[in-house]
């Protein structure tokens, strides 16, 4: 939502009261990213999961606000090639010095806290306008970083019992996703919220004798394995066999072009009869990220391999330089 600059002090961003109309979607880039990659054959930098010592867009890593590496290609058995473009990052060859997370989370906590309770308000204006047409809402729960920022706004703006979680598991996910998984289902019990795990009643394995593997232009694992399943749930949950539901996703428009695109609120572009309701369309990676680190939720650790979105395991959209990193 908000434009972003580098704080070259804290080593992190600084948003800007300028509304944005296009983001390069900035990650946090932590040690192991930089170890696979082939980092530390030119620098040091601690080996400490708590802060990431740098930034990437797209295939460019940022460190205190100046592009200093970038890399190229990659493939399932190659390495991505590593381009130095500032040798020594930090005077004599010193360490790379870490983000000041809490220095840069307290710079950005006003413009953070009216985005927050703005958003916190549209849900809670959502469900009061919705309540009396739907049967239920629920988080599509996915384990991405989207994600688990949704759950925590809707918890935040609507009582506990007033709805569900649902994660759709596609028998294809990152390790670090299931793990990721387990922990949230615990939190949620903790906080008196039902957390479901919807599966389809065939293996993966059977799908893709079935179907071939997914592709870019049939992706039949997102219905077979994760919408239908996560649809059937709901109903066998509430034994109706037309169930009017509410969907809350993580979805951002700074995603993709087709997000872009995508209204805060449809009725069937999903699935026929259901609500779709996107709290966080507006957000950017920026300040997805911050309210993550601002609130101590949990982070899918794929993020601090490399990945800049979590899904399948296989997924046909995942790129070259992805591949690679997954086998290491």
């Amino acid at each position: 939502m908000y434009q972003y600059i580098w704080d070259t002090e804290t080593g992190g961003l600084l948003l800007t009261s300028e509304i944005s109309k296009f983001s390069k979607e900035p990650r946090p880039v932590y040690f192991r990213e930089l170890d696979i990659l082939g980092f530390g054959v030119h620098w040091s930098y601690p080996r400490d999961d708590n802060a990431p010592i740098m930034w990437a867009e797209a295939n460019n890593y940022i460190y205190r606000g100046r592009r200093i590496a970038s890399t190229k290609g990659g493939s399932l058995y190659t390495r991505p090639e590593l381009v130095i473009i500032e040798e020594n990052p930090e005077p004599n060859g010193a360490p790379l010095v870490p983000v000041d997370v809490q220095k840069m989370c307290r710079r950005n906590a006003d413009l953070m806290e009216t985005l927050v309770q703005e958003t916190i308000q549209k849900i809670y204006n959502t469900y009061m306008k919705y309540r009396d047409r739907i049967d239920v809402f629920y988080v599509a729960f996915s384990g991405g970083k989207d994600s688990v920022v949704t759950l925590d706004l809707v918890q935040r703006a609507l009582p506990h019992d007033q709805f569900k979680v649902v994660f759709g598991n596609t028998d294809m996910e990152f390790s670090t996703t299931i793990d990721l998984i387990s922990d949230i289902k615990q939190k949620c019990e903790r906080q008196d919220i039902d957390f479901y795990i919807a599966e389809a009643p065939f293996s993966s394995e059977e799908s893709w004798r079935t179907f071939g593997p997914p592709a870019r232009k049939i992706r039949w694992c997102c219905t077979v394995h994760k919408t239908a399943p996560v649809v059937n749930k709901l109903c066998e949950i509430f034994e109706f066999k037309k169930l009017k539901a509410m969907m809350l996703t993580g979805v951002r428009g700074d995603e993709s072009a087709a997000r872009s695109e995508y209204d805060d609120l449809s009725i069937g572009k999903k699935l026929s009869g259901q609500y779709s309701f996107h709290p966080i369309l507006d957000w950017s990676s920026t300040e997805v990220y911050l309210y993550i680190y601002q609130n101590g939720l949990l982070l899918n650790d794929a993020y601090k391999l490399g990945f800049g979105r979590v899904g399948c395991i296989m997924c046909p959209n995942s790129s070259e330089k992805h591949e690679f990193i997954k086998q290491q």
